[in-house]
């Protein structure tokens, strides 16, 4: 295929900086700006005959000699440069798209970052990570968010009670247990079971990835399995379809982390009309407003040593767990509520995170840059 920009990445990869390109190139679409697609490892595009169907037509070998976009991290830059033309890199005016979850972005990676002529971020927080640290222009750019539904599952697919108020939060080993902090989601529903022992409640906490064996996973299995029927642990594989419908069937996605780059889960969950509940700090706070959603009080404490890249001098969220009780309590006696919230949010996203939203800031900034080469 070929088009003047070409994207960069992995849009064959069950990985979050692969769902990055693939949403980017979505909205490139929506706003009809031609892209062709460079699949930098060659990951096997079998597992997924819907991703091969939509992206294998648009696959190109190399570099654009005039403008590449990379959904990439700064620490994949050095292998994916590796691997491609120098000459057409050097040619072109090359976009870095990368995801970060602190807000100082590492100086290591910020020299290598400066190896492009500008960097897109995915939400305000990563833009003011990123200004901070590097010499070329940072441009924010929201990634867009239109969950992909293809069928109409129910709550007996999943397990979930017909009648219960059900919380719901999903989350990757990949990225960090210590940052996504399952145990407070837990800990929160705990508390509300305790306040409502006769109310009709439900959590599922989805997880992939990570070692059966894990600490973290196997406490996790015990205190889920310590509620009874009122919660369970789900390490099935899903589809895109499937994680949709899942998310369609719940009342409230619940996100205690402590920081997000931009926060798919929420905005997922706002998208299909939910209600995030989730730490009002880091990304998810582009889309999150007290009308739209249920921000969640928090205190800024030291990144420990061990819990993330690059801790040195970082600080990230402690979510106030009590105020999440009571958010979701008071999202228990007003079901009314519940929808409102749930409604609000599905406007908004619609309105400012669609893909076709999204595509038109991308080609207003692309057709800047184009003016100028």
């Amino acid at each position: 295929m070929s088009a003047a920009l070409h994207v960069v990445g992995h849009p064959f990869a069950p990985l979050g900086m692969g769902t990055h390109m693939r949403v980017a190139v979505r909205a490139l679409d929506a706003a009809r700006v031609p892209a062709a697609v460079v699949d930098v490892y060659g990951h096997d595009r079998r597992r997924d005959a819907g991703l091969e169907a939509e992206f294998a037509p648009r696959l190109t070998d190399g570099l654009s000699p005039r403008l590449n976009l990379f959904c990439i991290n700064a620490d994949e830059v050095e292998p994916v440069l590796a691997r491609l033309d120098a000459a057409a890199f050097a040619s072109a005016y090359n976009i870095i798209y990368p995801a970060w979850e602190l807000s100082k972005y590492p100086e290591p990676w910020a020299r290598l970052v400066e190896r492009f002529d500008e960097v897109w971020a995915p939400s305000a927080f990563v833009r003011d990570s990123i200004a901070g640290s590097v010499s070329i222009p940072v441009q924010h750019m929201p990634l867009s968010v239109e969950p992909r539904l293809g069928s109409f599952l129910g709550r007996r697919r999943f397990g979930i009670p017909e009648d219960a108020f059900t919380i719901f939060f999903s989350f990757d080993f990949s990225s960090w247990a210590q940052r996504k902090n399952p145990g407070a989601v837990l800990e929160a529903f705990e508390k509300l079971v305790a306040r409502r022992p006769n109310a009709a409640l439900h959590c599922i906490i989805k997880l992939k990835g990570g070692d059966p064996d894990h600490p973290v996973r196997r406490a996790l299995a015990a205190r889920v399995a310590a509620l009874g029927g009122r919660a369970q642990l789900m390490t099935e594989p899903l589809s895109d379809d499937e994680m949709g419908n899942l998310m369609r069937n719940v009342d409230a996605f619940v996100s205690l982390q402590r920081s997000e780059g931009f926060g798919f889960g929420m905005a997922e969950a706002m998208a299909l009309g939910r209600v995030a509940v989730a730490t009002g700090y880091a990304g998810n706070m582009d889309f999150m407003t007290p009308e739209t959603s249920r921000p969640v009080d928090y205190t800024l404490i030291p990144v420990g040593p061990d819990d993330y890249p690059h801790p040195q001098g970082q600080v990230w969220a402690d979510p106030d767990v009590d105020h999440a009780v009571r958010i979701l309590e008071a999202l228990v006696d007003d079901p009314a509520e519940v929808r409102r919230v749930g409604a609000a949010a599905r406007r908004r996203m619609r309105l400012e995170f669609s893909h076709r939203a999204g595509g038109l800031r991308y080609a207003a900034r692309l057709e800047e840059i184009s003016a100028r080469l």
